[in-house]
């Protein structure tokens, strides 16, 4: 297994150049073929004006979105030559959710980029880009390699820390992250507050790895203060992890999420990229 074809996603947005340099970062490291899947913001002016909207107000912002869309594909296609990179570009004027959960499918690897935790004018937040992690994750069926809002990260998957519970979840995402995981320099997989009854936490999943050729270690930590969302990131730092591998947990309905604590805490606040399994 490899990650031989990578989607990123990219929209009106100032990260557009994080997830294009991880996306290629990405295919150097496994030889990959790189497609953007550029997804039309709709227009804003539905949310706050009355029922006759002037047709020319429909075209001005169509037409800004298309602008818009030309220069992120002539600046993702300029830096990918430059770099040798073999890319195609696709558009949609679907919500990024939908686009990319119909799309991704036939790709090996998903990248996207954590959204604003806090943004200054939410109105400007293109429609479905502020759910978008939090919803494929659980909906994709494909890894996610999720990138914070903030930071530069020139390499991704060299130190590695997995988040382990023996869940089927946490076991999907150790799978999905195998082509990291076999290229790392160290693999920590990590428990918080494990189950002791069994044997040393993680010990079976480090056998495993091992036997793939993975430079695994296995550490845990017990946490009683403060939530295990907080701790895991906490460990994330003293390992100088660049990045970390979990599974999702949650449930989405009707667009209404409801996320297991560690999951949410990791999406709201995370600090290097995050490889989700489901």
């Amino acid at each position: 297994m490899s990650y031989t074809d990578i989607l990123v996603h990219l929209t009106d947005d100032p990260r557009n150049g994080a997830k294009a340099a991880a996306a290629f970062q990405l295919a150097q490291r496994f030889n990959a073929h790189v497609t953007a899947l550029y997804t039309l913001p709709p227009p804003q002016h539905l949310y706050y004006m009355g029922e006759y909207v002037p047709p020319e107000l429909f075209q001005r912002q169509a037409d800004e979105a298309r602008a818009a869309a030309a220069k992120a594909k002539a600046e993702f296609e300029a830096e990918a030559q430059k770099q040798g990179i073999i890319v195609d570009w696709l558009e949609s004027e679907r919500l990024p959710v939908d686009a990319i959960e119909t799309q991704g499918r036939a790709f090996d690897l998903i990248v996207l980029g954590q959204p604003d935790p806090d943004p200054k004018d939410p109105a400007k937040v293109p429609a479905g880009v502020d759910i978008l992690p939090h919803e494929l994750a659980l909906r994709a069926g494909r890894p996610i390699l999720t990138i914070p809002y903030a930071g530069q990260y020139p390499a991704i998957g060299n130190r590695v820390m997995v988040a382990w519970n023996g869940s089927k979840e946490a076991t999907r995402a150790v799978h999905d992250a195998l082509p990291f995981l076999k290229t790392a320099s160290k693999v920590v997989v990590f428990g918080i507050n494990p189950d002791n009854s069994r044997g040393t936490p993680g010990a079976e999943m480090a056998r495993h790895l091992a036997r793939h050729g993975v430079k695994v270690e296995v550490a845990h930590t017990v946490v009683e203060d403060i939530e295990p969302g907080e701790a895991l990131l906490s460990a994330v730092a003293d390992q100088s992890a660049d990045l970390l591998v979990m599974g999702a947990y949650g449930h989405s309905r009707l667009r209404e999420m409801v996320f297991g604590g560690v999951t949410e805490t990791v999406l709201n606040s995370m600090t290097v990229p995050v490889l989700f399994g489901n």
